[in-house]
């Protein structure tokens, strides 16, 4: 016990821990430059052999701070120091482990309390039960493992077999055929194809009446409407709106010069039209498929940004039994489908977790100021109201300037412009319970190296002066 006492409070293992620190956060540093933060938490920050680097640090503290036993008065600087150093490490601790570090997204007008934190996770609904399964982040180049749902708890045999880390969507729409709550979401959907102009296009485009951004789409210089509205003046357009008995559309194809082309397509002859609309170099439209009652299905696939804050979010891919139609989809960040499992129509969820505060936040208004001439924000702000149980006040939550409720800080992160309104305010949401330790512990570092410098200082002023034999035997030797 002796010689591993002597061990863990040696200069040596100090040396080496030190050393070790050193290098982890030199590449830490480097590979957050390279890919992201995230990155570098996986592979260092939030890694075992990292935790376990700095629990040795405290170790080492320790064994040197006891090895001074029995402690006497010239040994209060030295004894500050390392407690403050063990006082830092234990704040850090508290703070990765019961810390809150996550964003809220509030709109204009819209009251919340959920904060979204990165960790991801699939939610499975049958009935009236919910259980939540968390999805790991991994980076790209990490080999997935595959999580059978039913050895963690779940009585059916869905599988988590793929996870792309940044993955970007290509959206299909098939007939929806089932009984479940899907059928209240099921909208018209056409497909149409822009073939010709100058450069000899052949794009194909969906349009779907379940979700705004499938109802208007820009395709270049042209603009695609599905239900009802007006393109803008001086452009291509075509609007396609629905019959009410979901049978056939009606569409107006206008050009840039204003001359319109309108027509009924019943269903049956819909598939296979080809439509002039007099644009400019010769655009025609093919009616491509049409489906009275649609649902999306999206697949995902790597992402050509696969590092950085432009880097697209994760993806997952699930299958129940031995897959086929039906039996296997993707889920997107946010997204939600219904899978047959067994004969059983069970609902998936891939959502991040979340946390409800303890309060909550409206938005009353978000202000922006951009630089002269430009649309370039030069700084922006949330006027917003804080509600906590019967009370509520007002702040304003700004770049410079956060917001602290309840030990929880509001920081203005970013903003979703909509024009003209509203906007939608990104606030990123810390809580750190170790904070006051860390605060603690740097207070007595500092106080322990002023007050050694100041007992160095004093013992040098009580020494006595030397005589003058002794000091002309210092200069002789």
């Amino acid at each position: 016990m002796k010689k591993l006492f002597h061990f863990f409070s040696s200069l040596k293992l100090a040396v080496i821990v030190l050393l070790g620190l050193a290098s982890s956060l030199a590449v830490a540093t480097f590979i957050e430059s390279l890919y992201d933060t995230r990155t570098a938490q996986f592979w260092v920050y939030k890694s075992g052999w990292f935790e376990g680097l700095l629990g040795l640090l405290g170790l080492n503290i320790l064994c040197v701070a006891l090895s001074r036993l029995p402690w006497k008065p010239r040994h209060t600087p030295f004894l500050l120091a390392h407690l403050g150093i063990l006082t830092l490490l234990t704040g850090s601790w508290i703070t990765q482990k019961f810390g809150l570090d996550g964003s809220i997204r509030v709109t204009e007008g819209e009251t919340t309390s959920v904060v979204e934190l990165e960790d991801m996770g699939l939610v499975v609904i049958d009935n009236s039960s919910v259980v939540r399964y968390p999805i790991k982040w991994i980076p790209p180049e990490v080999e997935f493992k595959k999580i059978p749902l039913k050895e963690h708890g779940l009585s059916y045999d869905i599988t988590v077999d793929r996870y792309i880390t940044h993955a970007d969507a290509q959206y299909n729409f098939i007939p929806d055929t089932s009984t479940s709550m899907s059928s209240m979401q099921a909208s018209p959907a056409v497909k149409v194809k822009l073939v010709g102009g100058r450069m000899a296009i052949q794009q194909e485009y969906w349009l779907w009446g379940g979700d705004p951004s499938f109802s208007n789409i820009q395709a270049g210089p042209s603009t695609l409407i599905f239900g009802k509205g007006t393109g803008p003046q001086g452009h291509p357009s075509l609007v396609i709106t629905p019959n009410a008995k979901g049978d056939g559309v009606h569409f107006v194809a206008t050009s840039s010069e204003g001359k319109k082309v309108t027509g009924n397509l019943p269903s049956s002859k819909l598939a296979g039209y080809t439509l002039d609309p007099g644009w400019r170099g010769g655009v025609v439209i093919s009616f491509e498929q049409w489906i009275p009652h649609a649902l999306p299905q999206s697949t995902y696939t790597p992402s050509r940004i696969q590092g950085g804050q432009m880097a697209p979010p994760s993806a997952i891919h699930l299958i129940s039994g031995k897959g086929g139609e039906g039996y296997e989809m993707w889920l997107g960040v946010g997204e939600r489908a219904v899978m047959d499992v067994g004969g059983k129509q069970i609902e998936l969820g891939y959502f991040p977790e979340r946390v409800i505060l303890p309060f909550q936040v409206k938005l009353d208004r978000f202000r922006v100021d951009h630089y002269d001439g430009t649309r370039d924000p030069s700084s922006y702000s949330s006027v917003v109201t804080v509600i906590d149980r019967d009370t509520s006040s007002g702040a304003i939550i700004s770049m410079n300037e956060p917001l602290l409720h309840l030990g929880t800080t509001l920081y203005q992160a970013s903003y979703e412009d909509a024009m003209p309104r509203p906007i939608t305010s990104i606030f990123s949401v810390n809580r750190d319970p170790g904070r006051p330790w860390k605060y603690l512990g740097s207070i007595l570092i500092v106080l322990g190296s002023i007050l050694l410098f100041a007992m160095k200082y004093v013992q040098k002023k009580r020494a006595p002066a030397p005589t003058s034999a002794a000091a002309a035997e210092g200069v002789a030797t």
